[in-house]
């Protein structure tokens, strides 16, 4: 190779390196006071801690008395709550400021039971589009580019639409003329569309195959008693058909009794199956995210008091799952927490788990569909959540922090 040549791919290669670790540097750190916390800043940059109240910080177990350098990594206390930067320097000089945050302890319940999740969109759900039989015994499809799967119909001739049932009413309150508000990829259009009146019950049809909502089985992570809230899953609802995060307008979360499971094997994922009880609600869905679903409780949901971890907190090593594969009993299975990435740019996988519960094994493969939402505990705080199985893998998943659940 050219001298120049590697010269400029030494320099690409060097630029690459520098900007994926600045990229990683995060803009804000949460930690609990009186607890000890790892920091790390990745090589080749450094950093100095500075503190109107730094007297009350220590690092690396001493105490801080004026501005320090703490290098690229360092163990830091805060004996009370409060805030600190620390300034982001690269060959000295300054690149980067990371906000500390010293916050009380925070306690919830730590859950892992499973319930039965169904919710109703925002609108009503274009799967595809079709062909309608009309009156001439013809076929057509009125719809035909002009909407697509993932389209959600919110307003037909200016009357809003929650449901299947209120879409055909407004189809057929007027003549085939049909005006069409919709959203496609969070943006707001609309159409115009030629309903066509079907020759088997002489209704007009716009030729469009569309869902009003969803169910299934997932797991709730924590319940806060204080305010109501839980947090469930770890990751988004998404739509079976069209694979994008549903925009929702409510739900419910109901009990379920599991009553089998189906092992996951090597590129075929297990599910947990039960029977849901839709007279039993235990609470409702408000929210649905890239980080999971949340809402308000308001039945019995149990689980256990534990003080949160913040990533600061997260290490590999062993910890615990607590998940409900065996009728209403949640129980604790032992994990391994292989690596932890603190500062990556994907919300909802954070560290990578293996599951070594020789029970849980035998009994599901790993990690299942129905499984999302297993709150982690770590050195007796709850620290995050499975969120997703290497599908080649069961044994192996996601997890999400704790704190990226709206916690």
């Amino acid at each position: 190779m050219k001298p120049k040549r590697l010269a400029y791919l030494l320099y690409v290669c060097t630029f690459l390196y520098f900007f994926a670790e600045y990229a990683a540097i995060p803009d804000n750190i949460n930690m609990t006071a009186g607890e000890k916390h790892s920091l790390f800043i990745g090589s080749p940059f450094s950093g100095e801690l500075e503190s109107d109240s730094i007297e009350t910080i220590s690092v690396n177990n001493k105490k801080a008395t004026e501005n320090v350098n703490i290098g690229n990594k360092a163990v830091i206390c805060s004996d009370s709550m409060g805030k600190a930067d620390i300034r982001v320097k690269f060959l000295g000089i300054p690149v980067k400021s990371i906000s500390l945050r010293f916050t009380p302890e925070k306690k919830v319940y730590a859950v892992g039971k499973a319930v039965g999740i169904c919710v109703d969109t925002k609108g009503v759900l274009v799967l595809g589009t079709g062909k309608v039989k009309g009156e001439n015994g013809k076929f057509y499809a009125p719809a035909e580019n002009m909407l697509k799967c993932g389209d959600v119909i919110t307003e037909v001739n200016n009357t809003v639409i929650n449901n299947k049932e209120e879409l055909t009413e407004a189809v057929n309150n007027g003549d085939n003329t049909v005006n069409i508000d919709y959203i496609r990829d969070n943006t707001e259009q609309s159409c115009i569309v030629n309903a066509v009146k079907s020759n088997d019950d002489n209704k007009y049809k716009l030729g469009v195959w569309v869902r009003d909502s969803t169910q299934g089985i997932g797991t709730i992570t924590y319940y806060d008693k204080e305010s109501g809230k839980f947090g469930a899953l770890g990751h988004p609802i998404n739509d079976v058909d069209t694979g994008k995060e549903m925009e929702i307008k409510g739900g419910e979360i109901l009990s379920v009794s599991i009553d089998h499971t189906e092992k996951g094997q090597k590129g075929k994922p297990g599910s947990l199956q039960g029977a849901i009880d839709y007279d039993n609600v235990l609470g409702y869905v408000e929210e649905n995210n890239n980080n999971g679903i949340y809402g308000k409780i308001t039945g019995e949901v149990g689980g256990e008091y534990v003080p949160i971890g913040y990533k600061s907190s997260v290490t590999t090593g062993d910890a615990v799952i607590l998940s409900n594969i065996t009728s209403e009993i949640v129980e604790r299975f032992t994990i391994h927490i292989d690596s932890v990435n603190r500062y990556n740019t994907s919300s909802n996988k954070n560290f990578i788990i293996s599951i070594t519960d020789k029970r849980l094994l035998e009994k599901t493969g790993g990690i299942i569909q129905g499984m999302s939402g297993c709150p982690i505990i770590q050195n007796g705080h709850l620290i995050g959540a499975v969120t997703h199985v290497f599908v080649n893998n069961p044994t192996k998943g996601y997890g999400i922090f704790i704190e990226n659940m709206n916690i």
